[in-house]
């Protein structure tokens, strides 16, 4: 597998988004729904944090759209993470082997994920890169490159995600 040392920066940056989301939904998991068992937290964590980010971003694009909206949401997130931490403090510990254990699937997913792109196929590239492409340019809802009047309804989860958490500088929809 290669890799271009230019995108490094950008993975790291997507790599760290993504453990902040996690984090994110296991401090949900263990306060707001009181999930009693550490590691099921860790598990949830990781489809809760994207899930909040998702939901909150996909509202808050209709008055602040592009980068601006997506950092929004970072800040509204990490405020409301605070606020549950502040109510709980004591439910949140995690013992340290348990947190590697989790870091280092994360790494081994990440890393599968980068060998993987070389062979994966994306399906409808036209219409799902031009999402992501016209996401990441600031335009919400999201509207077809060759029809740009109509928006396009849709669920737009992958496309929002591309276009959003990837960095500029680092890996881009193509990639």
């Amino acid at each position: 597998m290669t890799v271009d040392p230019s995108v490094l920066p950008g993975l790291l940056l997507f790599a760290l988004e993504l453990l902040t989301l996690a984090a994110v939904g296991y401090v949900v998991a263990r306060v707001a729904l009181r999930q009693a068992d550490g590691r099921m937290a860790l598990a949830q964590g990781v489809v809760i944090g994207p899930a909040i980010w998702g939901v909150a971003v996909n509202f808050l694009l209709f008055w602040i759209p592009g980068y601006a909206g997506a950092i929004t949401a970072w800040i509204a997130i990490l405020i409301g993470t605070a606020v549950l931490i502040k109510r709980a403090p004591h439910v949140l510990s995690i013992k340290p082997r348990t947190i590697a254990g989790f870091s280092a699937v994360f790494l081994a997913l990440f890393w599968v994920a980068l060998a993987a792109r070389q062979l994966m196929k994306i399906p409808d590239p036209d219409i799902h890169l031009g999402l992501s492409s016209y996401i990441q340019a600031g335009g919400w809802p999201p509207a077809t490159p060759w029809n740009p009047d109509m928006p396009v309804y849709y669920h737009h989860g992958v496309d929002l995600l591309i276009g959003l958490l990837a960095p500029p500088a680092g890996p881009n929809p193509v990639f």
